[in-house]
């Protein structure tokens, strides 16, 4: 699985978000890739996906989000 590799500038941003918010910080960030996922348009995510024939819906946070609530 890939990891990727932030920024110092960007890890002690989510450091502050993580003391301010009394969370861990992979809550923090969870939290926040799902807010930008949930505003993206998932239609050419979802085709792209198909055309290389994963059909795999169910374990992918895409399937189950939108703008209003995250229902996963």
């Amino acid at each position: 699985m890939y990891s990727p590799v932030l920024s110092e500038t960007m890890v002690k941003t989510l450091y502050r978000l993580k003391q301010t918010q009394g969370k861990p910080m992979t809550v923090v960030v969870e939290k926040l890739v799902l807010r930008s996922m949930a505003s993206m348009d998932k239609g050419p995510i979802c085709e792209k996906c198909a055309s290389e024939n994963n059909n795999d819906c169910r374990n992918c946070y895409l399937s189950c989000i939108n703008k209003e609530v995250l229902k996963c």
